[in-house]
């Protein structure tokens, strides 16, 4: 998967930009606070309808103005792609050579990118909520179907939340909550069976590739836990049973206390958990073994590897893990997006297209 060009009006701190690719390693080279950056999330932007950094799309752009527009052309499965996106208070517009898009499932995961930021070290380091994002994302790239699945459990979950929120007596509440319960369970369900899945391929390709990374003979567990069940089938079995069990509680506490909006995924290091004991090092190593994973897994799916996004994450890898990583990207065909404010870092790769970023405006140099 490829992406030739990416155009900007009035994106980020671009006033007007265009930016030209090689199918290598392109690099983008600056000082802090000029814009690289906002080149990444441009590109993912188009590709996932929404930025990874903020929730409100009109912090996007640029000041003064009031709209942003965003073009580029990609290339996948021997198929050219033209993605635009427009937007202006509060409204959106996409289109996919030149027909507008009504949903999101209608592109996101045709064109598939892995993001890899100094921020991703909160998959381990941080709550459920990250692990959670981090294996549906993942999902909607390689199952967009997954994606219409969320937001009908999101809805149900909130439609669930409210009728708790209400002042109702008990046995109002209990004859409204079966029926809700019922859409939360076969909803809910899916969405888990989703998620172990995605889970077990994580830990079989994160399996072939952790003593590499980590350089030594280590073992990496990642299990995903649902409703207190580190097994699938046990999960589901016992969701319904949850449910009724549940049901008093949720009333007097008026919280939705049972399904997968309250699961994890258990990342551990030789039986130890790695969100309390590991090193920050070790931390790191981890989610590097996720992202290059991700990208396998994307690959062996789709067939074609994603394009990778690498913002600023040279400069916390130790020597002998950033060496890995860029072997890992110039050994194979892969498109690949670096921001650095030191190329002495990447200086030992071949013939990559570097990009002197400054003040909004972008030059190609090499």
């Amino acid at each position: 998967m490829l992406i030739h060009n990416l155009y900007f009006k009035n994106f980020r701190n671009y006033s007007e930009q265009e930016i030209t690719f090689t199918n290598g390693i392109n690099i983008l080279v600056g000082s802090n606070g000029q814009g690289k950056t906002n080149v990444l999330e441009g590109i993912y932007y188009l590709l996932m309808g929404k930025s990874y950094r903020v929730n409100q799309e009109s912090e996007l752009i640029y000041w003064g103005q009031k709209n942003f527009y965003l073009r580029a052309n990609f290339e996948a499965y021997e198929r050219k792609y033209c993605l635009e996106s427009y937007y202006e208070k509060g409204k959106k517009a996409i289109k996919i050579n030149q027909l507008a898009c009504q949903k999101l499932s209608e592109y996101v995961g045709m064109i598939n990118v892995v993001f890899f930021t100094p921020d991703d070290l909160n998959i381990i380091k941080s709550g459920p909520l990250e692990r959670r994002r981090f294996i549906d994302l993942l999902l909607i790239q390689v199952k967009p179907a997954h994606i219409s699945l969320l937001n009908t459990y999101i809805r149900i979950l909130k439609q669930k939340s409210i009728l708790l929120k209400r002042s109702l007596n008990k046995a109002a509440a209990n004859d409204q909550l079966l029926v809700w319960n019922e859409q939360l369970l076969e909803t809910g369900s899916r969405v888990i069976r989703n998620r172990y899945e995605m889970t077990e391929k994580l830990q079989n390709q994160c399996g072939k590739m952790f003593s590499k990374v980590f350089g030594c003979h280590e073992n990496m567990d990642l299990q995903y836990v649902s409703l207190g069940r580190k097994s699938l089938d046990e999960a589901l079995a016992y969701f319904p049973e949850a449910l009724e069990k549940q049901r008093d509680a949720e009333i007097e506490r008026r919280a939705v206390l049972v399904g997968p909006h309250r699961d994890d995924i258990i990342v551990n290091i030789n039986g130890r958990s790695a969100r309390y004991y590991a090193s920050q090092g070790q931390q790191r190593s981890l989610v590097l073994c996720l992202k290059l994973a991700e990208m396998e897994i994307i690959n062996k799916e789709k067939e074609e590897y994603p394009i990778l996004l690498l913002d600023d994450v040279l400069s916390e890898l130790d020597e002998g893990r950033r060496e890995y990583l860029m072997e890992y990207i110039s050994n194979s065909n892969k498109q690949t997006m670096i921001t650095t404010t030191d190329l002495g870092q990447i200086e030992k790769q071949k013939d990559p297209a570097v990009y002197i970023v400054k003040q909004g405006t972008i030059r190609r140099e090499s």
